[in-house]
């Protein structure tokens, strides 16, 4: 009999730790989320705040986050994903003192650190199956709505004061958050997610369809040519996965109807920039008669002015926009400078720059690339492993697809992807993109949860 008391009363000592540390798990990944809201926020008054959080704090929640799963049996079903981001770690530190040394400058660790020790690993530590992915696809779907209505308000010239140069037209693209392209790779997760949401939530089935049609008519205003295809191909992608049934059934009639919405949404894209460039350059004509000011000019030649060039459709997709020349250019670069190749470089800008006299250029226009610049081989061989765990994983929930929300979320991550070999949004956690990062390998650690269920034959457990 005592025995058994010892034993009931270790029992429940154990599940008194497992709810604590679950529910700090709970409210290191709600700080997270917090950050991020106050992230995107308009203007620069929680700049500072956010920015000195993302870069110091943010550890100290990542280690509060490892504390409290190693309290819990989940801990043992992502090893190896910790293992992974602690070798990932180590090396980011290893690397932030060489460059202190021979450069004096380093990355801050903040974001990174909670990247690979809190989001990467999240879905395997806590048990959870959908908790954090709701909080964190929540931020995304609310701020697609936000810009939509900053688009709105912009197209209707109805746009607050204090949005002004934070929400802007670079000639007749929309933009907000410092380009139009930040703004498209943004509004393309939350159509996905919406949609997603749509078709689970069947109370709100409707509100949330009109959602996403606003989102994607936003984004057809961005002119950001290589994310709009990709989110062509996202919802072409989540009408197939709707129509067909698991596995082979139905597959050829799911395939056309994917291919002829993703035909007519991008025809409807092109004829939405053309409607939006044509007004623009009218009002700008009228403008100049009047002394009106409309945020936006006319060049020598009568056409809209813009910040960031952008060639034709036909003549940008010989060099993706100048991005290929801009990797050929990067490639002479390591060329003459192998020991980034060890040691990386926090300078990737500056010395790709010389190669490609066009402009100067930040980055190196593709993730896998800039892992390279920063964190050397070792760097790329970890952005490698992610990928080839991300495609495996995605391939098996679009195979099986049994469940439309595991579809819906593998599909945005493969198009989160793509956008990543033209901008460099994964892998390296830089401040001005960190937020793709964390739903990137948040998403990641969910999908290898709900793939390994599907190989075992095991049926999806709800924490919510």
């Amino acid at each position: 009999m005592r025995d058994e008391m010892v034993s009931w009363n270790n029992l429940t000592v154990n599940r008194r730790v497992d709810a604590i540390a679950a529910a700090v798990q709970r409210i290191c990944l709600l700080v997270v989320i917090a950050v991020e809201l106050l992230f995107f926020l308009p203007g620069e008054a929680a700049d500072g705040l956010v920015y000195l959080f993302l870069e110091w704090k943010l550890v100290d929640i990542s280690i509060l986050f490892l504390a409290a799963s190693l309290c819990r049996k989940y801990l043992r079903q992502s090893k190896w994903f910790f293992l992974l981001g602690l070798v990932i770690v180590v090396w980011f530190y290893v690397l932030r003192g060489v460059h202190l040394r021979l450069e004096g400058v380093n990355q801050d660790p903040g974001a990174f650190v909670c990247a690979y020790l809190l989001c990467l690993p999240f879905a395997s530590a806590s048990g959870d199956r959908r908790w954090g992915l709701k909080a964190l696809a929540a931020v995304f779907v609310l701020t697609g709505a936000v810009f939509s209505l900053y688009a709105v308000l912009l197209v209707t010239r109805h746009l607050p004061g204090f949005l002004e140069g934070y929400v802007f037209w670079d000639g007749p693209r929309f933009g907000t958050m410092g380009h139009p392209n930040i703004c498209a790779t943004v509004l393309m997760i939350s159509i996905g997610l919406t949609l997603g949401c749509a078709l689970n939530v069947k109370k709100l089935k409707l509100p949330l369809l009109c959602l996403s049609a606003l989102e994607f008519w936003a984004l057809c205003l961005t002119n950001s040519r290589a994310t709009i295809v990709l989110t062509c191909a996202l919802m072409g992608g989540i009408v197939f996965c709707l129509l067909r049934k698991p596995e082979r059934k139905r597959i050829l009639l799911a395939l056309a109807a994917a291919a002829a919405v993703m035909v007519l949404l991008f025809c409807v894209s092109r004829w939405v920039y053309a409607w939006n460039t044509q007004r623009l350059t009218q009002q700008v004509q009228q403008a100049q008669l009047t002394g009106e000011e409309v945020g936006v000019e006319l060049d020598k030649n009568g056409q809209l002015k813009t910040q960031n060039g952008q060639g034709t459709f036909a003549g940008s997709m010989k060099t993706l926009n100048g991005r290929t020349e801009i990797w050929a250019a990067a490639m002479q670069a390591l060329r003459d400078h192998p020991k980034i190749l060890l040691t990386g470089t926090e300078h990737a800008g500056d010395i790709i720059s010389p190669y490609w006299t066009r402009m100067d250029t930040l980055h190196a226009h593709n993730a896998w690339l800039q892992a390279l610049f920063q964190l050397g081989i070792p760097g790329l061989l970890a952005a490698l492993a992610l990928t080839g765990l991300t495609v495996w994983n995605g391939v098996v929930l679009l195979w099986r697809n049994d469940d439309l929300m595991h579809s819906c979320v593998a599909m945005v991550v493969l198009c989160l992807m793509g956008c990543a070999m033209l901008e460099p949004y994964l892998f390296t956690v830089s401040g001005q993109f960190h937020y793709f990062d964390f739903l990137f390998l948040l998403c990641l650690g969910y999908m290898n949860q709900w793939r390994r269920q599907k190989l075992n034959g095991e049926g999806v457990r709800e924490n919510v």
